[in-house]
């Protein structure tokens, strides 16, 4: 088979498009052909190894795939060979290629009429934006909301959602006036410029004043101090990402008076817990096949293209998943 995997940590130009053994299924898993892969920033932390835990060499980057199951290994009960299905790996390992092995308990049957490309969009960001809104978050009917990288692949689905699961205010933090206009037609009330350094006041403004209930960041630094001025009483911030690179030290006996919370967010805990991953991601392909939500999709390479994908996704220009395709 063709896949892309680098043998050195480096940048884009480390990343291979190359031959590499045919994976065969062990028990529990599935053989998939790969049509339609999903790039995610962990792809980037892998390749340059600023990952949570250490890059094994060769790698084969690819967090998520979806596509058709050619054949299993002993023991899988719930999916059939010729089945379509999308997932995610639980070593973030093997999206970058046309065969791949995926565990049968991550793996979720793909509605019909739903095309690879867009079942690639909803695992790894889906499932975030739902679980930030509903497992940590706690979001309840009418709370404001407030969401950094608001227009990217994450913050995009977290607006979405959240108005379809009855948020108060949404307020969205995003870089560039074609952002935030993208923002606001996703469905936030509200987009603010986080250079603008009066932009807290400006969130609790579209609140009444009162401040927003939901906090959820992935950049971190002033960004989420920021944030902090602008949450509510009993209001619950929850970090899911550290794109600035500035980490924020949070003294506990600040939030007594307000009543605030903390917290912190990884998809590889809810993963652990395969029964309610699957849960989530099948009321998501429901949701996605009504048309109640349309996943967006920025752009689609080659499976050839690897360093030009990973390049396009680290420009952070993107409004929507980047996909990578066989």
């Amino acid at each position: 088979m063709k896949a892309v995997r680098f043998h050195e940590l480096g940048g884009p130009e480390v990343l291979q498009y190359e031959d590499a053994p045919d994976p065969t299924p062990g028990p529990g898993q599935l053989l998939l052909k790969v049509e339609a892969g999903g790039l995610n920033f962990s792809d980037i932390a892998k390749r340059t190894g600023r990952y949570l835990e250490p890059t094994p060499l060769p790698f084969t980057p690819g967090s998520e795939a979806a596509g058709v199951v050619l054949a299993m290994g002993d023991g899988v009960t719930r999916i059939a060979v010729g089945d379509r299905v999308a997932g995610i790996f639980p070593d973030r390992s093997g999206g970058y290629a046309e065969l791949a092995l995926m565990p049968e308990d991550q793996a979720v049957k793909i509605p019909a009429g739903l095309s690879a490309i867009e079942a690639v969009a909803v695992p790894n960001q889906g499932a975030t934006a739902m679980s930030l809104l509903t497992l940590v978050g706690r979001l309840a009917p009418g709370e404001a909301v407030l969401v950094s990288a608001a227009s990217g692949g994450v913050g995009g689905w977290i607006i979405t959602l959240a108005r379809v699961l009855g948020a108060g205010t949404i307020v969205a933090l995003t870089s560039t006036p074609e952002k935030r206009a993208e923002a606001l037609r996703l469905g936030a009330d509200v987009a603010l410029d986080p250079a603008d350094p009066t932009w807290p006041e400006a969130a609790r403004a579209a609140t009444g004043g009162v401040g927003c209930d939901v906090f959820l960041d992935s950049v971190g630094g002033d960004l989420f101090r920021g944030g902090m001025k602008a949450l509510a009483p009993f209001g619950r911030a929850v970090v899911y990402g550290l794109a600035s690179g500035e980490r924020v030290d949070v003294t506990p006996v600040t939030l007594m008076r307000p009543c605030q919370m903390v917290g912190g967010f990884h998809l590889d805990t809810v993963m652990a817990r395969p029964i309610q991953m699957r849960a989530m991601l099948d009321d998501l392909f429901t949701r996605v096949a009504s048309g109640q939500i349309k996943p967006r999709i920025a752009r689609v390479f080659a499976l050839s293209e690897p360093a030009a994908a990973q390049s396009y996704l680290a420009s952070r220009e993107a409004m929507g998943k980047i996909v990578i395709t066989p």
